[in-house]
């Protein structure tokens, strides 16, 4: 019987310093006889981030994964461990233009020469094509052209539970397991996804369905480790890890590593099973050492998360910082870079008030920004509302230090709507225009921001209860020329645009509806801006305006 253990470990400094600390050095000195120690490095939610282009210039991009790629192959080269597994959680591809705009070519080619042993299948590995550009048939990578660089990475891309819907059958390109080899030791890595369907959307996973059920997971566990009978068993979900690890055996598996909630975690759950989880966008990893007696029991020990953007200028591509970037991962940043940068520096105007992503209820300004884009690009269609979800808002445009403007380029559009969603019009009543706001402020995936309206509400609960948890009620709208909508006619429609992702979510007020324009016609959100930008301000280099009011107002009960 394995025995396991963990040790939570929050680091605040990189890997690479804890690798020449005295404390490692007295952690090496005591390892046992015969004793072997794997490190475990994951990466999870990177979302296109090899490097970060927002801040707008060359000179301030911040190269994160060639951070994290120095730090493993300092880890690789150190006498501390016996072997390193680098693992990759999913949502590997989308969100930023230099992955957007070479298919994610920039991420297969960055990922194979760091050696991952292994990825999981993220939510949206799903937004483009998935047997194109995420696994190919036998179940590893696709191939990738970039320049100068091209290559067929053999790296599995793991999903146990993902099958045909028609036939029912296991899909042919992810595999439900793979068994690393390392320092003689071999460690079997089982892949697992939760159910995708409200995160991405309806269209893109209507060919598959996804078996959630944590017991075949654990059955599966028990055939994989009876069958190959590793030395350790590692599971990697595209979800929160806790109730995985809760749910799983300890003497069948040692370490479970998550994604998909953008959490940083280093922990234990109460059955003795470790969990980590490597935060997003590459700002960190997450970390364990598997420690392997010669007997054969197993510790996951020195749980950390690590984050690499506490000083942000050690990322920047300066002279001084070359000991601390891999060399061979900032090369391919470049790479994706120079593949598209004529097309992305082109300026489409200025902005002299920040676009800032929040999580307020009732809209930001980045929200605010974005859904007034949408009014305009669809006004030939008649829209007067647009609504648009937070979490498909991906960075925020910042005012550096020191300036009063700052510039929008083709780069910052494709950084702030990476995901090419087709921009629907539809017509929709009082009563459901009141379900729409009301569904919003409980879940943002049906539309949390809007642009040509205000309203007001109540809400159960106060500001400390989770929005899902809170019942909200609508007490007026207005539009944008005034017009007071009167909550309970069901006669007068009013005109509406939303992403095809927030018109496809499960229960949505548009869900079964015919959009005014077909969806294979529609305008495509990133691309739309670009022209719409280009048109209004780009030409004499003009001021962008940014809305900041607020859309939403609670009424408390004692007001």
């Amino acid at each position: 019987m394995k025995i396991r253990s963990g040790i939570v470990c929050l680091l605040v400094l990189c890997l690479s310093i804890v690798l020449t600390s005295s404390c490692a050095s007295m952690e090496h000195a005591s390892r046992s006889g015969g004793e072997k120690r794997i490190l475990v490095i994951e990466t999870t939610d990177i979302h296109g981030y090899i490097m970060d282009v927002s801040a707008g210039s060359e000179e301030l991009f911040r190269y994160s994964l060639p951070r994290i790629a120095q730090i493993v192959n300092e880890a690789r080269a150190s006498d501390l461990y016996d072997g390193v597994l680098l693992l990759d959680g999913g949502d590997i591809y989308q969100g930023t233009p230099v992955s957007y705009m070479t298919g994610g070519a920039v991420m297969r080619a960055a990922m194979d020469a760091m050696g991952y042993d292994a990825v999981g299948l993220g939510n949206h590995e799903f937004d483009w094509d998935v047997t194109e550009y995420a696994a190919e048939r036998d179940g590893t990578m696709p191939p990738y052209v970039l320049g100068d660089y091209f290559g067929d990475p053999k790296i599995p891309v793991l999903a146990c539970n993902l099958y045909d819907a028609a036939t029912g059958e296991r899909v042919p390109f992810t595999k439900d397991y793979t068994v690393v080899e390392k320092a003689g030791l071999r460690i079997a890595v089982i892949g697992f996804i939760p159910n995708y369907r409200s995160t991405i959307m309806t269209a893109r996973i209507a060919p598959y369905s996804i078996d959630g059920d944590l017991t075949k997971l654990d059955a599966l566990v028990r055939k994989v480790n009876e069958k190959e009978k590793p030395d350790a068993t590692v599971i990697v979900v595209h979800d929160n890890p806790t109730k995985v690890a809760e749910a799983m055996d300890p003497t069948q598996v040692d370490l479970v590593v998550g994604g998909h909630t953008n959490d940083m975690l280093a922990e234990t759950a109460p059955n003795g099973i470790a969990y980590i989880q490597g935060g997003y966008y590459g700002n960190g990893f997450a970390s364990a050492v598997l420690t392997v007696e010669a007997g054969g029991n197993v510790r996951a020990e020195e749980l950390a998360y690590t984050p690499i953007t506490t000083d942000k200028d050690s990322l920047l591509l300066k002279e001084e910082n070359a000991p601390l970037l891999d060399a061979r991962i900032v090369s391919v940043a470049r790479a994706g870079w120079d593949a598209i940068r004529d097309e992305m520096s082109e300026t489409l105007g200025y902005i002299d008030t920040p676009v800032q992503k929040t999580n307020s209820v009732g809209a930001n300004s980045a929200g605010n920004w974005i859904t007034g884009l949408m009014l305009e690009v669809t006004k030939p269609q008649g829209t007067v509302m647009a609504f648009y979800n937070n979490g498909g808002i991906r960075t925020s445009f910042k005012i550096p230090n020191g300036q009063a403007t700052r510039e929008i380029t083709v780069s910052d559009i494709y950084s702030i709507a990476p995901f090419g969603n087709a921009l629907l019009v539809f017509d929709i009543n009082a009563q459901e225009l009141a379900k729409q706001l009301a569904d919003g402020l409980r879940y943002p995936n049906y539309g949390d921001q809007m642009s040509g309206l205000t309203f007001t509400y109540t809400a159960t609960g106060d500001a400390d209860t989770p929005r899902a948890e809170r019942e909200y009620t609508i007490l007026g709208i207005t539009l944008a020329d005034g017009t007071e909508v009167d909550l309970n006619d069901t006669q007068t429609l009013y005109r509406v645009c939303t992403s095809a992702f927030n018109a496809t979510v499960p229960g949505s007020v548009f869900e079964g509806k015919r959009p005014v324009v077909a969806e294979a016609d529609a305008p495509v959100d990133n691309e739309s801006y670009v022209l719409l930008l280009r048109e209004k301000y780009g030409r004499e280099n003009g001021r962008i305006p940014v809305d900041t009011s607020q859309r939403g107002v609670e009424i408390r009960a004692d007001e």
